[in-house]
């Protein structure tokens, strides 16, 4: 790349820039159907794509409350090096979604001939039944924020919102409101599970509702009133963690505020932590140029394989791989690190921790198995274990893109699955009944 270090340092943010805006339009064409907008690898790219330009051009500007890395882009040597990889991680991304929505386009219209997946009578009666059950059982994992309350938090959610019962009935959007509500009350300092929560919903809405992708005027609004909701609820849990000082007490106060909130002069540094620009950025560059010269070791795949001990502790074996979250935030911030405090890293970041460039292979391996997780959640017969694995797996990739790890992703679905075993006993159990009354009736 012929642009210099110090132009690269301070204007990347055209180059991320001029791939957001060729990309997407070309991959929204692409998509026709809504529902195939929240297909992984389009998530993350769209993800990354807004991280990288808008960090690139605010942190080095001294944007933000927390500037620490400021200095640090300022005075990385390797952006020649670490721009393209970034740039061609991207054009990964790009590559895989378009395979994607050219298949996931030919099942849609396979789809469209069939009749929309649905329980009948009893399916609506269990389905009713059980809302006071969902509704509780959210209420009180929120409440009590039990071990990863999250993973449960969002089984339910799942289990409730693909549930044919709930289709085409009006009431539906009263549920997802008392769910988002319930998540912004207790889970307000958590932005990211709000927004997958969110997410969740709305492709809940578009794959049972089959919605065509257009962009006439009524739909540019519709889409428009979305993002301002989306925004609306990441504000208002910002304001409720202390953002503007704002005397709040409820969700509908911080509501209140978001007005006062985006006309004061501390809301560009506020949007940038609420946003966590400085930080995705930051240690998404950083922990390339660590890499580079050599203060942290490429791992070969170690953080990949790491899943596979989780359930040994590291006192029986000490050389139990370390995530790249783990490895980073010791080298860069070791008093951060003491305070058992993490940093993360972006998931293309790590793959280049692991194997530098060729660190591109295994990034799109495991994306494009996430992608068929999402083909897959199409495939399998709704409301069978495999429906809701794959949607819960495809639905959480954001906690991978930003830098969770492998390990984490893994972790939040396997703490998720005795509550889809649980839900779908219960309605086995159901169904015994009523099979036994057909019985007795065919033999009378």
């Amino acid at each position: 790349m012929a642009l210099q270090n110090d132009v690269l340092a301070q204007h990347s943010y055209a180059l991320y820039g001029l791939q957001l805006a060729t990309m997407i339009p070309y991959l929204l064409r692409k998509a026709v159907f809504l529902k195939n907008l929240f297909l992984p690898s389009f998530f993350v790219l769209v993800y990354f794509l807004l991280n990288l330009t808008l960090g690139s051009y605010l942190v080095p500007r001294d944007y933000g409350w927390n500037r620490e890395f400021t200095d640090v882009a300022l005075a990385i040597r390797h952006y020649k090096l670490i721009v393209p990889y970034l740039l061609l991680a991207n054009v990964v991304l790009f590559l895989l979604t378009d395979l994607a929505f050219r298949r996931m386009n030919a099942l849609s219209r396979n789809m469209e001939r069939g009749s929309p997946p649905h329980t009948g009578a009893r399916g609506e009666a269990w389905g009713m039944g059980r809302m006071p059950f969902y509704f509780a059982a959210f209420f009180l994992v929120s409440y009590f924020d039990v071990y990863s309350a999250f993973s449960f938090q969002l089984a339910i959610l799942i289990v409730h919102t693909t549930d044919p019962a709930m289709r085409g009935r009006w009431y539906r959007f009263g549920v997802y409101a008392y769910y988002l509500m319930t998540m912004v009350a207790f889970d307000f300092g958590n932005k990211r599970e709000i927004a997958i929560v969110l997410f969740l919903i709305m492709f809940v809405e578009a794959y049972f509702g089959r919605i065509v992708l257009r962009f006439g005027l009524r739909n540019l609004a519709a889409f428009a009133a979305v993002a301002a909701s989306f925004f609306a609820l990441i504000l208002a849990a910002s304001i409720l963690r202390g953002y503007g000082d704002f005397p709040v007490t409820s969700v509908f106060q911080a509501i209140s505020y978001i007005p006062r909130y985006m006309t004061s002069e501390m809301f560009i540094d506020g949007i940038t932590d609420n946003l966590e620009l400085n930080y995705n950025y930051g240690c998404a560059i950083t922990s390339i140029d660590l890499g580079i010269r050599g203060l942290i070791d490429y791992q070969y795949g170690a953080s990949l394989i790491k899943p596979l001990f989780l359930p040994i502790p590291r006192e029986l074996l000490p050389w139990k791989p370390e995530s790249i979250m783990q490895i980073f935030t010791q080298v860069y911030a070791p008093e951060w690190w003491l305070e058992e405090g993490s940093m993360p890293v972006m998931f293309a970041s790590e793959m280049f921790l692991n194997f530098s460039y060729l660190g591109l292979a295994p990034f799109a391996l495991v994306l494009g198995l996430i992608n068929r997780l999402f083909v897959g959640f199409h495939l399998a017969p709704p409301g069978s274990f495999a429906f809701l694995s794959c949607a819960f797996l495809s639905i959480t990739v954001l906690t991978l893109a930003r830098g969770g790890g492998i390990e984490q992703y893994l972790l939040y679905y396997l703490l998720a699955i005795p509550v889809f075993l649980v839900v779908m006993l219960l309605r086995q159990s159901s169904r015994e009944p009523g099979r036994a009354a057909a019985q007795v009736h065919v033999h009378s």
